[in-house]
């Protein structure tokens, strides 16, 4: 009997064909700005930002599920999930 091999997947997730949102990324890009990412989103980067009035960090995820980047602002302009 030949072993089949596993082979570890690499890299993000597929879009879907028609680059749909999964339901956890479309509730999230709804959410409050002070909401916690969803469970399968993993951090990318995270950015300190300069403002002129006030700083924050710009924090940018990758969807496990579905492959979507969403963006998360602390910042005064343009807070919350993009």
């Amino acid at each position: 009997m030949a072993q089949q091999s596993s082979q570890a997947r690499l890299g993000p997730p597929p879009m879907s064909a028609d680059d749909a949102a999964c339901r956890a990324c479309c509730g999230q890009m709804r959410a409050h700005w002070q909401e916690r990412p969803h469970a399968r989103l993993m951090v990318v980067a995270s950015t300190p930002v300069v403002e002129a009035f006030g700083g924050g960090v710009e924090t940018r995820y990758l969807c496990l599920e579905c492959g979507h980047t969403l963006m998360h602002s602390t910042g005064r302009f343009g807070q919350g999930w993009h």
